[in-house]
Formats: C-alpha cells, sequence, structure tokens
C-alpha cells in the first residue's frame, strides 16, 4: 500500500511539468556579434523615441565600445571603437574603456553621452601625460552615422555617472576619481565644474533630472542635493533617502560607500523620481515639487527571494525601468555581481513594484530559451513598444572542438554580455 502511495506520489508530480518551471522567467536575448572580450556595462543603456537601443560595452584594458540594437530590422550595429571615435587611437595611452552612464536623446535627434576610463593603474598614474587624458564629451547622429567629438571634460578623468538634459542641451556628469559635478552645454560649448560633490570610493552612481531641468544627486548618507541650472547654483536639501547603516561589508568591496541611491528613474505622470537606495536596494518615491524641498517616501524593499533584511543581500543593480504598464521593473542578483569581480556565478531574477497597487512580485529566475543562467544586469530601459531592456552578464557553455567566445569568468562559468529582452505582454517567457 505505501509502495503504492509513493508511485501515485512520483506519478503525480512528474505530471506537473509547470511546478517545475515555477519560478523561471524565460527571455530573448541577442548577442554583441565580434564583441565578446567585452567585459562590463554599468547604467549605459537607452532607447531612443524611434526605438533603437543604445549600449555602452566596457573593456577593462582595450577599448569600449558603443552598440545599436534596431527591433525592426533585429540588427545589432557596433558605432564603432570609443578610443578611435574619441580620435585616440594608436596613442598608446589610457584607452576611452567605457559609457559608465546612460545616454540622452537631444531634441536634434542625436544621442549624448560621456566616456570613461579603466583600469586607472596599469597604465601611468593619473594626472600624467602618459595616463588616461579625460573623458570625452560626444554626439552621435542616427541619420548621418556622424560621431561628433566634443573634445576631453574632466582633465585626466573619466565621467561614471551621467546624465542628458534636452531641455538645456546640457551633459551632466560625475568625475571619477575625484567625485567633481561637471558639465557640457552643447549649444554654447561652455563647461561647468561645480566642485567635489563625493569622496572617490563613494561616488553617487545615478543623476536624476526632473521636467524642470533640475538635476538630483546623493552625498554623505543618502542627503539630496540639487543643482538649478538657471542660477548654476547647488543646493543641499534637507531630504534624505532610506539607507540601511553600512556597518560590515560581507563579501561586498569595502570601497563601495552603500550611503547613496544607486539609480533613479523619472516618471512623468506623477512627476516623481522612484529609486533604490545602494545598502540594502530599499525603494523610495522623490517627489521634487512637494512642498519647499520636495519629500522622500520609504516604498519598501526590492530584492531577492529570501533576502529581505539580510545582511548578506548583494550589492544593488543599476537594471531599473518604469515599463508602459506603470510598473518598476528591477533586476536583482542572487549573488553579489560586478561582472569579473563577483562573488560567484548566481541567477538574476525579474521583480516588479506596481506604481498603481503598490504591489510587489517576483517573476522568477531569468533564464535564456535553451535554459542558460542570466547572471547579472546592471542596466535597464523601457522600449517604445513597452519592452523592457537590460544589458549584463549570460552564462556561456563551452562547444567542444569551438573556441571560446566569452569576456573572462564569474565564479568559474564562462560568460559574454547580451541585450537581454522581457516582452511584459507576451506570455510563454
Amino acid at each position: 500500500m505505501r509502495r503504492r502511495i509513493t508511485l501515485i506520489i512520483i506519478l503525480a508530480v512528474l505530471s506537473l511539468p509547470s511546478l517545475v518551471a515555477a519560478g523561471t522567467l524565460r527571455v530573448d536575448f541577442r548577442i554583441f556579434p565580434g564583441l565578446a572580450e567585452m567585459d562590463g556595462n554599468w547604467a549605459a543603456l537607452s532607447v531612443a523615441s524611434d526605438g533603437k537601443v543604445y549600449a555602452g560595452l566596457a573593456c577593462h584594458g582595450c577599448n569600449g565600445h558603443m552598440v545599436m540594437y534596431d527591433p525592426k530590422t533585429d540588427r545589432v550595429a557596433d558605432i564603432g571603437d570609443l578610443t578611435r571615435l574619441a580620435g585616440e587611437a594608436n596613442l598608446h595611452i589610457g584607452p576611452q574603456s567605457k559609457i559608465h552612464a546612460k545616454f540622452g536623446e537631444g531634441k536634434d535627434g542625436r544621442i549624448y553621452y560621456g566616456t570613461h576610463g579603466g583600469w586607472w593603474f596599469d597604465y601611468a598614474r593619473v594626472g600624467t601625460r602618459e595616463g588616461y587624458p579625460g573623458a570625452h564629451w560626444m554626439a552621435y547622429d542616427p541619420k548621418t552615422g556622424a560621431v561628433e567629438d566634443f573634445g576631453i571634460g574632466p582633465r585626466f578623468e573619466g565621467v561614471n555617472t551621467g546624465a542628458y538634459d534636452p531641455k538645456f542641451n546640457r551633459i551632466y556628469g560625475l568625475t571619477n576619481p575625484r567625485g567633481h559635478f561637471v558639465y557640457y552645454d552643447v549649444a554654447t560649448g561652455k563647461a561647468g565644474d561645480k566642485g567635489r560633490m563625493n569622496n572617490w570610493e563613494s561616488i553617487c552612481r545615478t543623476l536624476g533630472i526632473d521636467d524642470e531641468g533640475n538635476v538630483y544627486g546623493n552625498i554623505g548618507p543618502g542627503q539630496i542635493y540639487k543643482y538649478d541650472p538657471h542660477t548654476d547654483e547647488i543646493t543641499e536639501l534637507p531630504l534624505r533617502i532610506p539607507v540601511r547603516q553600512k556597518g560590515i561589508s560581507l563579501g561586498r568591496d569595502y570601497n563601495k560607500s552603500e550611503t547613496h541611491w544607486r539609480t533613479v528613474v523619472w516618471d512623468g505622470q506623477t512627476r516623481k523620481f522612484y529609486g533604490v537606495d545602494e545598502s540594502a536596494s530599499l525603494l523610495f518615491s522623490f517627489d521634487p515639487h512637494a512642498g519647499p524641498y520636495g519629500e522622500v517616501k520609504d516604498l519598501g524593499q526590492l530584492c531577492a527571494p529570501g533576502m529581505e533584511n539580510s545582511r548578506e543581500i548583494p550589492y544593488a543593480t543599476l537594471a531599473l525601468a518604469l515599463g508602459l504598464d506603470r510598473k518598476l521593473y528591477y533586476a536583482v542578483p542572487q549573488k553579489e555581481f560586478d561582472y569579473g569581480g563577483s562573488a560567484g556565478a548566481g541567477v538574476s531574477h525579474l521583480l516588479t513594484y506596481d506604481l498603481n497597487t503598490g504591489r510587489k512580485e517576483d517573476l522568477g529566475e531569468m533564464r535564456l530559451p535553451d535554459g542558460r543562467r542570466v547572471i547579472g544586469l546592471n542596466s535597464a530601459d523601457t522600449g517604445v513598444d513597452g519592452a523592457i531592456y537590460f544589458v549584463g552578464a549570460i552564462e556561456v557553455r563551452d562547444v567542444p572542438g569551438q573556441p571560446a567566445e566569452s569576456a573572462g569568468r564569474i565564479g568559474g562559468v564562462a560568460y559574454r554580455l547580451a541585450l537581454v529582452i522581457y516582452r511584459p505582454n507576451r506570455s510563454g517567457q
């Protein structure tokens, strides 16, 4: 009798494949042909008004690349080698290794951005003639395919945080390693440097721009500051986002501050920012127009399932996007994720937060159609058709007899960069 019951249970389990698949989210993807050595991407992903998707691929020790994906033709194109586009090819100096912040689309249709360096001290010291020359302000014209170089902005420094404002036609950034707030005015050619805002080990990784052209960032333990382009002045606001006291970092880089917001997105409908902090992926809203200074609200936590309130919750990612369905989409890793510097190979989960209802949902582990893992993601944006785009690391499986096309290994697992695509309105993914 016991054997019969056991057999019935086994057959029942085997007849319910949906239970086995529960917690798995199938996502689409596109690789970047000929660029398997690209080893990272941070924030540099934006969808233009025509639906084309732009991404910045990083390469530590070599030249980064700007790429474009056209969903209408389903084609990935390499726009170019950043060092060459900056006119610095064959100069034997620190290369333009990254675009480290979101692109911005101007009223003229051009795509604006700033470059960044990598592996600072594998070249000459910062600030010497043979070292990294400095970030370039640049614009790509989709109509002509031409890239205009506006020249070096911060001398000997990269731009690892940035944003573009079409209202004032300015590219903004925070420099690395000194953490200065800088900008380039495209119309006038004027460059501005408002001084140091962060220490080198704790540079706020996202600048938010509201619908009036004001720019916001974080200093200290989550305090918000505001740059007003009308007055060209920065004001420290009496507002703080929710952050967890750092304490002891478990399995993390001690140079990560965990005291700022990690990323914010602007919602034109509510005229608010939504974001997550670095320390524990604490979700918040920031209404810059409420009262004399604005208002911050704590909306809970977005983290990998089972890690709520854990000290070992992975460092927050930059993969946050606001969907056309009024949901926030946020990709979180199961293990501390930073490409080659990751704590091990896990798998990303895709979480949502419904702005209308406040409901949170874990859509499950993100896996490719063939079952391979999406190990970690660090940028996100929403397509004109509602698709959610990410860039990050996917698992690469070695094929006997064929050369491995990967950027390296994460926890012993080969990986390469890919554009990951989730379509909320399409079942079966």
